[in-house]
Parts: C-alpha cells; sequence; structure tokens
C-alpha cells in the first residue's frame, strides 16, 4: 500500500505538546537577564516568527549572556531556526552547544534527535530520544519521535509500541495516530490504520495528511469511493494539493472513472510537470484507455529520470505489445519482473492484462 510521505514531528507547530514546551522554556527568558525586550519577544518557543528573525535576535542574546541555563535555551531555540530554513550543520552545532551547556534538557535532546531522524541517522536519534526518556520517563515527544525513528529503520513493530506509548500519556495527539497509522500500514494491517488515520482526523477534522492516508488505506482494500471522499475533503482544505490530486487519480483508475482519473493526474501535471508518480498513474490510465503512444510518452518520463521503475517498465512494455512492437515490448516487460517478480500481479489488481 502507497501512503502518502507525512510523518509528522511532535515538536512542531501543529501539535499541542508545543504548549507544555513553551512554559518550561520560557522560564529561561526572563527580563532580570537585562536583554533587548524585543529580542526576548522572538527569541522564545512559544511565537510564531520568521526563522531569519528568530536566527538574528537569538544570536545577539547569545552573544550578551553568560547564564548557562539562559544560553542553553537560546541555542536551542536558534538551532530549531535554522532546522527550519534547512542549514542543518548550524543547527546540530546548536544544539550540541545547547545540551552541553544543559546536557539534561529534554527539550534539546528531542530537537536533536529530531534533527538526526531529518538526516537518516535513525541510530543517533534513538539515542538522543533514550536519553531524554531516561531524564523523562513521560516524555510524549521523545517517545512520539522515537517512534519516526524506528519507522526510519523499518521497525514499525517498535515504531507502534513508542507511538502507542505517547498516545497513552496523552490521547489528543493527532500526528501520533496519524504516525501509528503509517506503521501499521507499512506492516499491511489496514483496518487499524484506517482506524487511527480516523482518530486523527476525529481530533482534527481539517487534517489534510490523515484524509489522504486513509484514502490510500481505502484504495488498498479497494474501496474507491471511499478513498475519493476521503481525498475530495482533503482537496476542499488544500486545493493545489498535488498529491492528493494524484491520489485521487490513481483511486480513479482503480475505480474505472479513466476519464477523471486523466482530469486529476493532469491537474497534478500542471503543478509539477515531473511528478514521477503522477506520470506513472497517468501513464497506466492512458494504457487501461487503450491509447498506448500516450502511455508511452508517460512511462519514457519517468524511466528517463529512473530506468528501474518496474511499473513504468512493465507498463510500457504492454503498451508496446499493444503497439505490436513484440521484440521490444517483450523485453521491457521480462526486465520488469527481473526486478520486481511481483509487478504482473500487481497490474492484473490494476485491472491492466
Amino acid at each position: 500500500m502507497e501512503m502518502t510521505n507525512t510523518l509528522e514531528f511532535m515538536n512542531g507547530k501543529r501539535h499541542p505538546l508545543a504548549g507544555l514546551v513553551i512554559a518550561a522554556a520560557s522560564l529561561l527568558v526572563m527580563p532580570a537577564l537585562c536583554q533587548s525586550i524585543d529580542q526576548e519577544k522572538t527569541c522564545r518557543l512559544d511565537v510564531k516568527v520568521a526563522p531569519d528573525v528568530q536566527i538574528k535576535d537569538c544570536s545577539l542574546l547569545i552573544q550578551s549572556t553568560s547564564q548557562p541555563g539562559a544560553l542553553s535555551s537560546f541555542y536551542m531555540i536558534r538551532g530549531r531556526a535554522f532546522n527550519a530554513v534547512q542549514d542543518y550543520n548550524r543547527a546540530l552545532a546548536d544544539f550540541n552547544d545547547a545540551i552541553r551547556l544543559d546536557p539534561r534538557s529534554v527539550m534539546a535532546l528531542t530537537l536533536r534527535g529530531d534533527l538526526f531522524v531529518e538526516r537518516r541517522d535513525y541510530d543517533q536519534a534513538i539515542k538522543d530520544f533514550e536519553q531524554a526518556i531516561e531524564l523523562d520517563p513521560n516524555s510524549i515527544a521523545a517517545f512520539a519521535d522515537r517512534g519516526l525513528a524506528w519507522a526510519g529503520k523499518g521497525q514499525y513493530d517498535l515504531a507502534i509500541a513508542d507511538y502507542t506509548k505517547a498516545i497513552g500519556l496523552n490521547p489528543n495527539l493527532p500526528p501520533a495516530f496519524n504516525n501509528r497509522g503509517l506503521a501499521h500500514a507499512a506492516r499491511g494491517e489496514t483496518n487499524p490504520a484506517i482506524a487511527d488515520f480516523s482518530e486523527a482526523i476525529r481530533l482534527e477534522p481539517k487534517y489534510v495528511n490523515a484524509y489522504s492516508n486513509r484514502a490510500n488505506a481505502q484504495t488498498a482494500l479497494g474501496h474507491y469511493d471511499l478513498a475519493i471522499a476521503d481525498l475530495d475533503a482533503a482537496l476542499k482544505l488544500e486545493p493545489s494539493s498535488a498529491t492528493a490530486l494524484t491520489d485521487r487519480c490513481r483511486a480513479h483508475m482503480l475505480g474505472g472513472q479513466l476519464r477523471r482519473a486523466l482530469a486529476d493526474c493532469t491537474q497534478a501535471l500542471h503543478q509539477r510537470s515531473d511528478d514521477a508518480a503522477a506520470l506513472n498513474i497517468r501513464g497506466l490510465t492512458y494504457l487501461k484507455s487503450n491509447e498506448p503512444d500516450k502511455a508511452i510518452a508517460d512511462f519514457d518520463a519517468v524511466l528517463h529520470v529512473n530506468p528501474k521503475a518496474t511499473d513504468s517498465l512493465y507498463g510500457r512494455g504492454l503498451a508496446l505489445i499493444k503497439k505490436h512492437d513484440l521484440e521490444r515490448g517483450q523485453s521491457d516487460t521480462t526486465n520488469a519482473k527481473a526486478i520486481d517478480p511481483n509487478v504482473g500481479r500487481r497490474f492484473e489488481r490494476y485491472g491492466i492484462h
């Protein structure tokens, strides 16, 4: 089952834990430190400010502060701002300084762990989360974000255990339910995945990613009408979502609504002309529509970037065979099967033979 890549950190803007962290961190930013009031207002976790502004103001506070606890906080907040602008090296340096100054900072350890997850250094991330949990056995963020690291390593049972622990500590965390749903889906546990996505939506009715993920789970079960209803809801909330358009294209294609599928994939490609998923699904739709030339053009575009894209390779082979180019067509299908022996069965589920 294909799921939208929407694993979400607990320390982002969206989740309720932020209020708990902010309350603690704000104690480190006191007027008694005699810093600029304006800088204090922006170098905090509980303000919505452009990262470049936060970097500038936190830098000024770092230069003029000597108290270790406050310095640790300022480094941590600046590190998060650097992370937001994808300056990962400076973010890591700041998190390191924050932890050096305050080795018991659960928040700094968790944020550094999140950075390691983004860099796919999952083992190092797990070490930071474990240290954070040792310091605070009730750290919701550390459990939830360690789940991301386990998922990154493909150890979905451990990821589910951590998400479940986080939910046990606070059952009102939509991202934790969404992420646990993704882990269930990765294990082929589609009904538990749908239950988790549904709970995420109940808690946050405007949760676009949860709608998209539940739609993909419904598609895996062959419930195309339910999938399309979820994707309609996602697109109502976020009309420009190329991912939701592509997913709805897939559901329409599998459900036999080929004209609607083509419209959705084409609209998605107007937004991202090199979107391999949209090109592949549109190619499959053209193939089902008995338009092999158009299918080949889309499959060629995918294969130009990724020559081992098995669906596009196998699909191109079938399209060439439809055009009576048997030698090249059979070569493509044979090569696709060598890469993925299950590709033929997958095409049977697509309704393409």
